[in-house]
């Protein structure tokens, strides 16, 4: 199973669909600012795994660091912010805003070393509540697997956690990192979840494996704000522009009769979080390629929306989200070269 080639690209900005050929990853840029910016990962990532309270300790000077010498982390999210809080908010707002977005990265980066080196119960411990529990459980009567949509937002791999009770088995597809420290450590922590992983970098037959697991009766965990490589997306509405979301969710869910059930974890204090379960979407078949319009599609972005409405500061993407910020930077850089 794979998903279907890519149709002629539309000029409506709703409408057209994109394959993702390169990650977006945090400080990417020209050579030396990726290097650098990987060097410094490298550096957090193998405290947290050492020594988890460092990357705490240390985060003043490191949000200063980053914040004065890194051009991407200032300006991905501070477009975000401007985004998020509407176009009359003030520089002040803005900036505030974009700065505890970068403060978050680095509580994240500490939660996941923390969360490696403890037991399950341990981490079961964080969650403070569980909130949507009921749709959960009435969308699972179908006992059609079920795919669980998330958010990079807050710790979601120990949100993905509190359903272990009731699911023998829970997947997550995902890309591989280029970091290896990243990597190890993230894989650290599924495995003592006892997440399964379906890498999207084996290749189109993973799409395959994924099926099977819905048609097993078996839940998936993907990520429905990003676009990965290798990955389909289309624009899709969200706050006043437009965001690249993977239609694969839908797509599985067209295949598989498996329902999209939103689950977003977010932190309440560092080292603790809840989980929301939202409304469980049923797909409709539609004629033709999934568009931004699809009503499924809109859902998702509804339900995301919400989320970074409520919780920003923890909604962990450092480039410029907006297809339309994306293209004036483009222009802008364009102009600058010329």
């Amino acid at each position: 199973m794979s998903e279907p080639a890519i149709e002629p690209q539309s000029t409506n900005p709703a409408t057209a669909p994109v394959q993702l050929q390169a990650g977006h990853e945090l400080g990417h840029g020209s050579a030396i600012g990726e290097a650098s910016a990987n060097f410094w990962r490298e550096f957090m990532y193998w405290w947290a795994a050492h020594w988890p309270a460092f990357v705490l300790i240390t985060r003043p000077f490191f949000l200063w660091f980053a914040l004065t010498f890194s051009k991407a982390l200032r300006d991905g999210p501070a477009a975000n912010a401007r985004r998020i809080l509407g176009q009359n908010a003030s520089e002040a707002e803005v900036t505030r805003l974009s700065k505890n977005i970068v403060k978050s990265a680095y509580t994240s980066i500490y939660e996941l070393g923390r969360a490696a080196r403890s037991s399950p119960k341990q981490f079961r411990d964080w969650i403070e509540e569980v909130e949507g529990s009921e749709r959960y459980f009435a969308a699972r009567k179908s006992e059609n697997g079920a795919i669980l949509l998330t958010a990079h937002l807050g710790p979601f791999e120990v949100g993905a956690s509190s359903l272990m009770a009731h699911e023998p088995k829970i997947h997550v597809l995902f890309q591989r990192d280029a970091l290896a420290s990243f990597d190890r450590l993230r894989g650290k922590l599924r495995e003592r979840i006892g997440v399964h992983e379906l890498a999207l970098d084996d290749g189109w037959s993973i799409w395959a494996a994924v099926r099977d697991v819905l048609n097993a009766n078996e839940v998936v965990l993907i990520q429905g704000d990003r676009v990965m490589a290798g990955q389909r997306g289309v624009p899709v509405r969200f706050f006043d522009g437009h965001v690249l979301m993977p239609t694969g969710p839908v797509k599985l869910a067209m295949v598989t009769g498996s329902p999209i059930i939103p689950v977003f974890s977010v932190r309440t204090r560092v080292g603790r979080c809840r989980v929301f379960i939202d409304e469980p979407i049923d797909v409709q078949r539609e004629p033709g390629p999934v568009s931004g319009e699809h009503p499924a599609m809109r859902r998702i972005a509804e339900a995301i929306e919400r989320q970074v409405r409520a919780h920003p500061d923890q909604w962990a993407v450092y480039e410029r989200a907006w297809c339309e910020d994306q293209e004036a930077s483009s222009t802008s850089n364009a102009t600058e070269s010329t």
